[in-house]
């Protein structure tokens, strides 16, 4: 790994916490921290370290596929974090889709008592699909266009 690749590795991790710290505080990242999200009549409680690892994650993907996109796929190394943080992306959107997905099953119930599904969470559950798929395909062609360029290199 070259020296530039490591300074923009521990840039990158230095704003992740900088930010971190700056949204959650020092008691964010205590394990017993947690995040109440009152949706209805229903409350999600949540540890603030998955909204961390959340954040997290979508920060080291954004830069390294920037990186990757202005490099055009020549970098081995920024290959290989973009694919590393999109494997984990896909684990995170994923959680993100299986609470999301438990709240579509929650109906409400009208005057005459006619269940009304809710179309807004199912809504952001196709958007969140729709995320998930492009990361994949962003995946897919990274590893593509990393095998070609490292023939070539050889």
């Amino acid at each position: 790994m070259k020296r530039k690749e490591i300074f923009w590795l521990i840039g990158t991790a230095i704003f992740v916490l900088i930010l971190n710290f700056s949204l959650f505080g020092v008691n964010g990242f205590k394990a017993e921290s947690v995040t109440d999200i009152n949706i209805h009549d229903t409350y999600f409680v949540i540890a603030n370290f998955h909204f961390i690892l959340l954040l997290s994650v979508l920060i080291f993907f954004s830069v390294y596929l920037l990186r990757m996109l202005r490099r055009n796929f020549k970098n081995l190394t920024v290959n290989l974090i973009f694919m590393i943080c999109g494997i984990l992306s896909i684990w995170v959107l994923t959680g993100i889709i299986s609470i999301v997905s438990s709240y579509i099953g929650v109906t409400e119930t009208t005057e005459y008592n006619l269940p009304v599904t809710n179309t807004m969470f199912d809504n952001v559950s196709k958007l969140l699909y729709l995320i998930l798929i492009i990361i994949v395909i962003l995946i897919a062609y990274s590893g593509f266009k990393t095998g070609l360029n490292y023939r070539k290199a050889e």
